[in-house]
């Protein structure tokens, strides 16, 4: 964007003597020779390195492989490949509670050739759980958010419970707080169960694991009474008939489980809660450098290959945005979840 003239410029008033215009109109002259100087240099400065890319990139994923965002990550890069004309090569990061991968991308060089897969947890939640991150939220610039999904709650087939009164109505007459299962401490699926507790009157113990698929398991295997997690998790287990779902946190009921209804439709109105990811770069990358891989990445979400792989994973919607909406987001779901972590008093340290 050109920059303006400068809020010092001299303007002429009306009472002006002939013998100040020779000054004034001088005076005018250098400040435009010096804003058209800053003009040149930031269109020198938005052509500088046109051949970027050059190198591989390398991109950061802070979880372990084989996850749903993970493989959504695999197809990005391979996509990316294509569009760039360089590798991207995936680099878990797991740990931290996304923590050793996001402390990664801070530390390295603002240059592009570095960029992590955002979880909303990570920027929204983690910075009001955590006193010692590893990381700043103003460390990145949020280039674009790719897929959004929503979380259910589930129970074993042999659960009593069929419905989520059901469930509420036993949670509240038990003497102990009741467990669920949830991936990790103080993510989005451990404050949906602090939340529902807390709404609907009773007592929430979460259950810690390393990720949603140990739980699961144990939830298939009637080990864990209940879990609160992502759809991809769960709906095949569902399918099969090894686990019920007894709500989702959707506006309206997904194509995939149309027999789920949502805690919206039952009563718990605030209860729209989504999960979603995005990409970032370390603070302070060129502008156009930013600009051009967030467009890459956008091109590489449109393909039919991206695409494809997307719609086989459950309830995952593509959301591309501008850094703009990226950075709303961000704060709104700070927001709404830091409502949720005081009101519930949520410690996790």
């Amino acid at each position: 964007m050109p920059p303006s003239i400068p809020a010092s410029s001299p303007s002429i008033p009306a009472h002006s003597t002939q013998a100040s215009w020779p000054r004034r109109v001088a005076q005018l002259a250098a400040h435009l020779t010096a804003a058209c100087a800053l003009f040149t240099a930031s269109s020198v400065a938005l052509a500088e390195d046109p051949s970027w890319p050059n190198k591989p990139i390398r991109f950061i994923v802070p979880i372990a492989a084989g996850g749903v965002s993970d493989t959504q990550a695999r197809v990005l890069s391979d996509e990316l490949k294509k569009t760039l004309n360089v590798p991207v090569i995936v680099d878990n990061r797991p740990g931290g509670n996304f923590g050793i991968g996001m402390q990664a991308t801070a530390a390295a060089p603002a240059d592009g050739y570095t960029m992590v897969w955002i979880f909303g947890a990570a920027v929204a939640l983690n910075p009001m759980l955590y006193s010692n991150l590893p990381y700043k939220v103003s460390d990145f610039d949020y280039l674009t958010t790719i897929a959004k999904g929503h979380h259910v709650l589930a129970v074993p087939k042999n659960s009593p419970f069929n419905t989520l009164a059901q469930f509420v109505d036993a949670a509240k007459k038990e003497s102990g707080p009741t467990s669920v299962g949830v991936s990790s401490a103080g993510g989005t699926s451990h404050l949906i169960g602090e939340e529902l507790g807390g709404v609907a009157g009773f007592r929430v113990q979460p259950v810690v694991y390393r990720g949603e698929a140990p739980a699961v398991l144990d939830l298939v295997g009637n080990n864990l009474p209940a879990f609160i997690g992502v759809v991809p998790s769960v709906i095949e287990y569902y399918k099969a008939g090894t686990v019920k779902i007894l709500a989702i946190t959707a506006d309206q009921r997904i194509p995939e489980l149309p027999d789920v209804p949502t805690f919206k439709e039952l009563g718990y109105k605030d209860f729209l809660m989504t999960y979603w990811a995005g990409l970032a770069v370390r603070k302070g990358t060129p502008p156009e450098v930013s600009e051009k891989l967030r467009k890459a990445v956008v091109a590489a979400m449109a393909t039919p290959a991206f695409i494809e792989k997307s719609q086989q994973l459950a309830d995952t919607h593509l959301i591309p945005s501008t850094q703009k909406e990226f950075n709303d987001l961000i704060k709104s779901d700070a927001n709404r979840w830091g409502t949720i972590i005081k009101t519930r008093n949520v410690n996790v340290e």
